[in-house]
């Protein structure tokens, strides 16, 4: 019935091309925008505005319109001709470009757009996201790594309120950046929200630039645009377990496995007394 309504609407042969995350993506010419679509169909609100308000902003010659019908979120983009570059070797080279891309996106976007701001000290984050986990296979080791990390909390909850914000990307990583016309893209934005850049660099070392030698390249690539600072072992300890927590929910609320075992791994890298990252 969606589709029915959005092919009427923008005069357009909008076909599915896949269904990521239980969000729907659409491709089709319109008559009304002169050219070929991209849309994107969310059913979570927080997913849609965070894509709508990053795009209006960051890709404002890409960002056509917004729809809400009934229960579903609609972004809709102009389609563009992009080439995966996740089937490449991470060279220095692209490393520092990946950096400058991300340093970029943070330097533009911050300020900019209205995106979700986590009020709440980051030691009731965790402890709420862990609750969310009660049901499944995550919450007993879970559990056990708040307990571990809650002798931390007062200086961690301290420091992390201290350092600066960026809009983050929210899920950067080699497969959501793309080539076109000859340069790197940023794509995906519904996760992004506010926190510290070092949130960003996350999954993208721990699981795609393990060679320091790498890690170094990209963050003098991010420098170059926008400053960092290496938060404490402690915080890092407690971001790196909020981004497992986070890849855990997915997990539990999404099918397909999308991320394999990583939250495990991380959260059994804490455990261990190894969860800082080596730069």
């Amino acid at each position: 019935m969606l589709v029915d309504f959005l092919n009427d609407y923008y005069q357009a042969n909008l076909k599915s091309i896949h269904d990521v995350a239980g969000n729907q993506h659409l491709i089709g010419n319109s008559k009304v925008f002169h050219g070929p679509l991209f849309v994107k169909i969310f059913k979570e609100k927080a997913m849609f505005y965070a894509e709508q308000h990053v795009n209006q902003f960051y890709y404002p010659d890409v960002y056509l319109d917004s729809v809400i019908f009934e229960d579903k979120y609609v972004v809709t983009l102009r389609n563009r001709e992009l080439s995966d570059v996740d089937n490449q070797e991470m060279t220095a080279e692209r490393a520092h470009e990946y950096g400058e891309l991300l340093g970029s996106f943070h330097e533009k976007v911050t300020g900019n757009v209205s995106v979700k701001n986590e009020k709440r000290p980051l030691s009731q984050l965790l402890t709420y996201r862990v609750a969310q986990l009660k049901e499944s296979l995550y919450y007993k080791n879970a559990q056990q790594v708040l307990k571990l990390l809650r002798p931390d909390f007062d200086k961690v909850n301290l420091e992390y309120e201290q350092l600066p914000k960026v809009v983050l990307h929210g899920d950067f990583s080699v497969r959501n950046i793309m080539e076109f016309e000859g340069k790197n893209i940023l794509i995906d934005f519904e996760r992004a929200h506010v926190g510290t850049n070092y949130q960003d660099f996350i999954k993208f070392f721990y699981n795609e630039v393990r060679d320091v030698k790498l890690r170094n390249e990209f963050l003098n690539g991010y420098e170059l645009e926008h400053s960092f600072e290496i938060p404490s072992s402690d915080l890092q300890r407690c971001l790196l377990f909020l981004c497992a927590l986070d890849i855990s929910h997915y997990n539990v609320t999404h099918s397909g496995g999308k991320f394999g075992d990583m939250a495990s791994n991380m959260i059994a890298t804490i455990r261990d007394g190894d969860a800082v990252l080596k730069l």
